[in-house]
């Protein structure tokens, strides 16, 4: 099958990037003639002959809605839904054109079941037209743990949509009883977002326990730690939930993201921070159950079985 990607951008290689890049390349492997393209080339690949496009984002359905004559596309989600509505509620002719431009596609992918309700409510999307799939870690087969450290790690863009100033109130809470643990978060965002973080951190005098580390390789730092934080408001499938799983280390976070890991109110965070830092027994019993279920629910067979059908039906 001659399948088409478009992504507006790859520049921050973050969790949707990553995950883009490894369909392509193991639909690829399947024997499918694969083009990936972004924004820089998309009047050159947009009209190439393609059997089906897959678009990977609400900006790239509005690109595509303007290019008369293509093949079945399959809008793929991977957030909540609601997500990008929330974001341009203040822009409505952008929020209208979001919507005209969905309902254009042929098929939907979203990451959870809750999801197709949501998108139904949305755009009054059929639900015959809406096929849950997810992803798979690139950490898969090769992850190896190394002795634990007294680490958190919380990657991802720093903003407050991934509301790491959850986690940074909660760690002042209870940090006095853990006084040789540190927090490590991983990314990057805005100068104004990273500011503010980190006078939060300062204000609560953490400047030393919770660290910015930027953009980085996070096989070591998944590898050391004792666990992930993720309490995002709005990602919706979390690669740090199934990569931290890989590495058998549990993930805490305020929703459900792919039915792992613990979940918890933003009330609840500092508490479950708490159980998580105290009982060593508890992290290693969650670790390999997160193990365990990703491994039967998001592998690499798995997931792109499931894409081959989806590909097949939009594509007749």
């Amino acid at each position: 099958m001659r399948i088409g990607i478009y992504k507006d951008t790859f520049a921050n290689n973050r969790g949707a990037d990553i995950a883009v890049k490894n369909l392509a390349a193991g639909l690829s492997e399947r024997g499918h003639m694969v083009t990936l393209f972004d924004k820089s080339e998309f009047a050159e690949k947009v009209r190439d002959d393609y059997d089906v496009i897959i678009s990977t984002g609400t900006n790239e359905s509005l690109d595509l809605v303007k290019i008369k004559g293509l093949p079945p596309i399959i809008q793929q989600f991977h957030t909540d839904p609601e997500y990008p509505f929330r974001h341009w509620i203040k822009r409505w002719l952008r929020n209208r054109a979001i919507k005209a431009a969905l309902k254009k596609a042929t098929a939907f992918q979203v990451l959870r079941e809750e999801h197709i309700e949501t998108l139904q409510k949305l755009i009054s999307v059929p639900k015959e037209k809406i096929t849950v799939i997810g992803n798979w870690s690139r950490f898969e087969g090769h992850a190896k743990s190394l002795p634990e450290e007294k680490i958190i790690i919380c990657p991802g863009a720093i903003n407050a949509d991934k509301n790491q100033s959850l986690l940074v109130d909660a760690f002042a809470e209870v940090s006095d009883g853990f006084p040789d643990w540190q927090v490590h978060i991983y990314g990057r965002g805005k100068a104004k977002d990273e500011a503010a973080l980190l006078k939060r951190i300062t204000a609560k005098r953490l400047g030393n326990r919770i660290l910015l580390k930027g953009y980085a390789d996070l096989s070591e730092p998944y590898a050391k730690c004792a666990f992930g934080a993720f309490p995002s408001k709005t990602e919706g499938f979390g690669m740090v939930i199934l990569d931290a799983a890989m590495f058998r280390k549990p993930s805490l976070m305020i929703h459900d993201w792919i039915g792992c890991g613990e979940s918890v109110s933003p009330s609840g965070f500092a508490g479950a921070l708490r159980k998580l830092m105290s009982d060593a027994d508890h992290r290693y019993a969650l670790g390999e159950r997160s193990y365990e279920y990703c491994r039967a629910h998001y592998s690499r067979e798995t997931i792109l079985d499931r894409w081959e059908r989806l590909l097949s039906e939009a594509a007749r």
